[in-house]
């Protein structure tokens, strides 16, 4: 059951009293049932196991529909090729069924456990205080495990035993950008609305649930993918025929499309009729755990929450995609414990928290209440966040009708013991073996070590070709620095001969004469602009620097530095060539570096002026609490 998700429904809120602490868990289950409209534990339960049974029901009604088919070919008269094919047919089908449906198992019974660090009553007292403080209010029984795991969500599970009907341990997740980005009242909010689903049961069925979905979706993926894989072996093996009886391809061919087709189809349709059903009564679960939140809370401060969490969502993952990876291609990695913890850098920014803050207290925007509350599909698990803001606004009688407070609020950070410990362990528990081992960096020296470290590989190969064809001519080099060599050689006319010597795409190593120098020329001039940026930033001519307002990186340099340069690269790959430009503008040209007042997209392409409102705002981001970086993580935790 996750807070941050959407989907839509608007019947559900209802008012109620406020509990008051230790109402027992059955008078609030079905005060909660009668409220929102939805069936109640056991009618649940009923409605999970039959919509599973009726998968296996459908694939049995399949075979005896096949079966009722042969035996009506076997009643016609005579024994025909219709009739033989009518056999084979049902045979295939009767097959597939078999071995796709009733054969093959989905993706296991259980719910995928995700990683991230368990904390327990004596390592992480004030917060298990809490958690239990408001499991009492509510009503129910509080969770046995509460997980910290990245990202802006939370969610609770529970491993009921017997269909739902026996209670089992209870597990709750909280996102680390949670408890960094939120207010300590806020949290409680998020920490209501999870126990709300535990009050609720609507937890018991999520085996039964996960086991439902997991089946079909399998099943219906299983049998597409044979049935794309039949078409197109059957398309390959029609072209060789044709091509073998020397006949050109049909310019348009209809698809042959074998069983596994049409199963699929039958299988799709009855996969969508369970997920409107399920999700529908997920999505009226979401507003009965919103009323608890608002009851043990306040509704103002659920309504922030509510408000917060979509922005903290896109600057979480705004900050893994431009900060924490930032020496990602380099082999580089913040400080321990900063990979996720650093988003409270970020946030601590006073142009970054202000827009934050405004999210929390301000009305949506009509532009982004208008995207939160487009027609959602009927299988979303959630409400638009417009549209639970909407139903407990209109709520009367609930604590916390006022004004969100404005004094300053302890951050939820607050309740843990040693966060910083706690960070470190999470960055060990879910990032890979490999990310682990990357070189640890200072934030201040992280961009500019990041590009240092790609610049000397691109350059690897220059100098390697250099020293080459220095040796090879016996040219005596005078010049301390690298690139000073480099123009030495350049001013003796061997520009083309260390040209050749650099790797080159298969295109160039094709061609032949002018083409080939030119494809030469431009790869020498790459290489000779990345030798030129790392020796700006080795001699502290320009300097790339850490910045948290606006884009990642910004560059200290010269003024039009990124021009002058570009001019320079022209002359030194010109023919004849020209080095003198680059020398002047690499020894400083009499100008001292000035106040960077944006970065220069010509040096750092990573560095983007786009503006603060369209990199980090919720409609902009599709951010999943976890970091789709593209082997990080071994398993995306959500």
């Amino acid at each position: 059951m996750r807070l941050t998700s959407r989907a839509a429904d608007r019947t559900a809120a209802g008012e109620t009293a406020v509990p008051e602490p230790g109402v027992r868990e059955r008078g609030v289950r079905e005060r909660g049932a009668r409220e929102r409209g939805v069936p109640g534990a056991p009618l649940r339960a009923a409605l999970v196991l039959a919509l599973l049974l009726g998968f296996y029901v459908l694939a049995l009604l399949i075979l005896v529909a096949l079966a009722v088919l042969d035996v009506f070919l076997a009643r016609a008269p005579g024994f025909t090729v219709m009739a033989v094919e009518g056999y084979l047919g049902s045979l295939a089908i009767a097959w597939c069924v078999v071995r796709v449906v009733l054969l093959t198992r989905g993706p296991g019974g259980g719910q995928d456990e995700m990683p991230g660090v368990s904390l327990t009553p004596r390592d992480q007292p004030e917060l298990w205080r809490c958690v239990r403080g408001l499991a009492e209010r509510v009503g129910t029984r509080p969770p046995t495990e509460i997980r910290v795991i990245p990202g802006a969500n939370a969610m609770v599970r529970e491993d009921a035993r017997w269909l739902g009907l026996i209670a089992g341990e209870r597990r709750l997740y909280l996102g680390a950008a949670l408890l960094i980005g939120l207010p300590e009242d806020e949290l409680h909010a998020v920490l209501g609305h999870e126990l709300g689903h535990y009050a609720h049961d609507d937890t018991r069925l999520g085996g039964l649930l996960w086991a439902l979905h997991g089946r079909l979706l399998h099943t219906a993926h299983t049998l597409r993918q044979r049935a794309a894989r039949e078409e197109a072996e059957g398309k390959a093996r029609a072209a060789a025929r044709r091509c073998a009886a020397g006949k050109p391809p049909p310019l348009k061919r209809e698809p042959t499309r074998g069983p596994d087709h049409y199963l699929a189809l039958v299988f799709w349709a009855y996969a969508r009729l369970c997920l409107r059903l399920t999700e529908a009564v997920s999505r009226r679960q979401e507003y009965a755990a919103d009323l608890v939140a608002a009851r043990v809370a306040g509704r103002d401060t659920t309504v922030a929450a509510l408000r917060r969490i979509p922005a903290l969502e896109a600057a979480d993952d705004f900050y893994l995609r431009e900060y924490a990876l930032l020496g990602r291609d380099a082999g580089l990695l913040p400080p321990e414990g900063q990979f996720h913890g650093g988003l409270a850098h970020l946030l601590a920014d006073p142009a970054r928290r202000a827009e934050l803050e405004a999210w929390a207290s301000e009305p949506l925007p009509e532009a982004i209440s208008e995207a939160i509350s487009e027609e959602s599909s009927p299988y979303d698990s959630h409400p638009p966040t417009a549209d639970r803001v909407a139903a407990l606004e209109a709520l009367p009688g609930l604590p916390g009708g006022g004004r969100t407070p404005r004094h300053p609020r302890r951050p939820a950070l607050a309740l843990l013991r040693e966060p910083d410990r706690l960070l470190a362990g999470l960055e060990r528990a879910v990032l890979t073996p490999e990310t682990l081992s990357w070189r640890r960096v200072p934030w201040a020296e992280l961009p500019a070590q990041a590009r240092r470290e790609s610049w000397a590989r691109e350059v690897g190969p220059l100098l390697e070709a250099m020293t080459q064809v220095a040796g090879a001519r016996g040219v005596a080099l005078y010049e301390v620095t690298y690139l000073g060599r480099l123009l030495e050689l350049i001013d003796h006319g061997l520009l083309y001969d260390i040209a050749a010597r650099l790797p080159r795409p298969e295109q160039a190593g094709q061609s032949s004469g002018r083409a080939a120098r030119e494809f030469a020329r431009t790869a020498f001039r790459s290489a000779l602009r990345a030798l030129a940026l790392l020796t700006a930033l080795d001699t502290g001519l320009c300097r790339w620097e850490l910045y948290w307002s606006g884009p990642a990186v910004r560059v200290a340099a010269p003024e039009r530095f990124a021009e002058a340069l570009e001019r320079a690269l022209d002359h030194a790959v010109a023919e004849p060539p020209g080095t003198a430009p680059l020398r002047a503008l690499l020894s400083g040209g009499g100008h001292t570096p000035t106040a960077p007042p944006a970065a220069l997209p010509a040096i750092s392409p990573t560095a983007s002026p786009t503006a603060f409102s369209t990199t980090f705002s919720p409609e902009s981001s599709a951010a999943s609490s976890a970091v789709s970086s593209g082997g990080l993580y071994p398993k995306d935790p959500v």
